[in-house]
């Protein structure tokens, strides 16, 4: 990943962990001989929690390393690296910018600290670390350009074409100097002088193929297809193995709109050995972008099958046909390829995010279960993972298990995210009413309608938890009318209406509603079966209310079998 790369990366997660300025208080000068000997100890378990890859464990003994000894810099790197792949970024800055402090000429600390500051679009402090770092290592041209391209993010061109110059006196020139003129000129609508650079480029170097890639990249970038391809017609003549040429073919040709020879020109870069498979990916899901015909998703379909056959062996590959095959709703095939995906690389948080919603869609809950358990060891403050985690559980009426993992996924939940938010609070509601803990389902279910007051969803479930409790009855057929109102023809929540108002003594309208919700239903359910012959009992139709619930016991009732059967034998409503 470039420069550029990083500078992409969001910090979307909230601040999840202690903060380092109470964590780093403990001075490498009062340090004593034996805490240092406790944190290297520390360290050292750490270590081996994260070759199991108990990412948790690992987080909490490299934390308490810290804590202990704030020089302990093994353990501050590790504990680093945690933070960045969580996205943890403002512990990360801290941190990086606490060891740095104590060792200021280690360049390690410092290219660290860079790290974080690309994360988090800091452009001042890269400034500032690449300009350190060029006076440690005065012959590193990595820093210098760097530090150029930095100061082109600031737009600070002057700076930036001073500092190419600086590069090209001390180090001469070479292709990465020819490509990062061509950028800074490009950045300031130079294009003439681009499409010089570029020529100049290939004068010099005829012996890269690197060169007239980089002009016909120009082309493409001036909405000049055409020029483009005869640039690399030429190229390929003399380049014939070079992997790229194909590949940028191909997007000249997405810009003259000619499908057929995109497909052609992607599949001879698919299957050549050379080419990255990151690169093969996002050609992929570049003939998706902005596609929605059937067309784009043949190919990325044909392409992800090449991608898969030749990298068996890659998670990502299989990561990305089983994207693929979900989009295109075989969710099967998709649950098979996340699964092969996680057991070659379980490194990749979003395939497990992707494989646990998967898992409980088609009630795979067991294998949900037991997947989830393993991910939330290696990402225990993603939100979705321990949000499908707990899921799995509830579904399957594991309340107490599913508990710990929904309120999990509301601790680590960024709360901007109103979407995730809502499902969280709408399943804690499902749960705690499950759980016989109805102030707190109360609650939860008033958060869901905060986010979103004309969820369905939540609308129904609060309303008829609050009808089978006799709670704020009004309230329940409020919010019940609503949710049919939004939401017709669905008899779960016509059912609900007509339970709703069975409590409030409104018998009449309850029969018009359970006889709606069994009329919109392609199999009638016992327990609307078993509400109709209630109804029909508090009306006086004792007769065909026992029919009712003779029909609903022999349909397997889903509710209090013994409550029913004692219905049919005392022939009497049971509440």
């Amino acid at each position: 990943m470039d420069i550029q790369d990083w500078f992409k990366m969001k910090n979307s997660y909230r601040h999840l962990f202690v903060g380092l300025s109470i964590l780093l208080t403990v001075s490498s000068a009062t340090a004593q001989t034996p805490v240092k000997s406790e944190s290297a100890r520390l360290f050292s378990e750490a270590t081996q929690a994260l070759s199991r890859g108990d990412y948790f464990t690992a987080q909490n003994q490299l934390e308490n390393a810290v804590n202990l000894d704030s020089t302990n810099q093994q353990a501050g790197l590790e504990l680093l690296k945690i933070y960045f792949a969580q996205k943890n970024f403002a512990d990360a800055a801290a941190l990086a910018e606490h060891l740095v402090q104590i060792d200021p000429k280690n360049e390690n600390l410092l290219i660290a600290l860079a790290d974080v500051y690309k994360a988090t679009e800091n452009v001042d402090g890269l400034i500032d670390i690449f300009s350190r770092l060029i006076e440690l290592s005065p012959d590193n041209a990595n820093f210098y350009y760097d530090k150029a391209f930095s100061l082109s993010l600031k737009k600070d061109y002057a700076q930036a074409q001073k500092m190419y110059q600086t590069i090209e006196k001390k180090f001469g020139t070479d292709d990465r100097l020819f490509v990062a003129q061509k950028d800074l000129l490009m950045r300031q609508d130079k294009s003439d002088e681009a499409i010089e650079v570029s020529k100049d480029y290939i004068a010099q170097r005829p012996e890269s193929s690197q060169a007239p890639l980089m002009l016909a990249n120009v082309y493409l970038d001036l909405k000049k297809p055409k020029l483009a391809l005869e640039v690399l017609n030429q190229a390929e003549k003399k380049f014939a193995e070079e992997a790229f040429i194909p590949l940028t073919k191909a997007d000249a040709y997405k810009m003259l709109g000619d499908d057929r020879l995109v497909l052609l020109e992607l599949k001879k870069a698919m299957r050549h050995p050379d080419l990255p498979v990151e690169v093969k990916i996002r050609s992929i899901y570049n003939i998706l972008q902005g596609a929605s015909d059937e067309a784009a998703w043949r190919a990325a379909e044909e392409l992800s099958e090449i991608l898969i056959e030749l990298h068996a062996d890659k998670a990502s590959a299989h990561a990305v046909y089983g994207d693929i095959q979900l989009q295109k709703r075989n969710p099967e095939v998709a649950l098979t390829a996340f699964r092969s995906a996680v057991k070659l690389d379980g490194s990749m948080d979003f395939v497990w995010e992707q494989l646990l919603r998967l898992e409980v869609s088609l009630n795979e809950l067991k294998s949900a279960q037991k997947n989830g358990t393993v991910a939330i060891q290696k990402f225990p403050t993603n939100a979705n993972i321990s949000l499908f985690t707990g899921y799995s559980f509830l579904l399957d009426k594991n309340y107490t298990d599913a508990r710990p993992f929904l309120e999990g996924a509301l601790n680590h939940a960024d709360p901007a995210n109103e979407a995730l938010m809502l499902e969280i609070y709408s399943s804690l509601g499902d749960l705690y009413n499950a759980l016989d803990m109805p102030a707190a389902s109360n609650v939860a279910y008033e958060e869901a309608l905060e986010l979103d007051s004309t969820n369905t969803y939540v609308l129904n479930n609060f309303a008829y938890y609050l009808a089978l409790r006799k709670e704020e009855l009004n309230k329940a057929a409020s919010m019940s009318k609503l949710s049919n109102e939004l939401s017709e023809n669905n008899p779960s929540y016509q059912d609900t209406y007509a339970w709703v108002l069975f409590q409030l003594g409104e018998y009449e309208d309850a029969l018009q509603w359970i006889e709606k919700a069994i009329r919109h239903s392609d199999n009638p359910s016992a327990t609307l079966i078993e509400h109709k012959g209630d109804i029909l009992f508090k009306l006086g139709k004792r007769k065909e209310a026992l029919q009712y619930w003779q029909r609903a016991l022999s349909l397997g009732s889903s509710g209090d079998t013994e409550k029913l059967t004692r219905k049919i034998k005392e022939r009497i409503y049971v509440e």
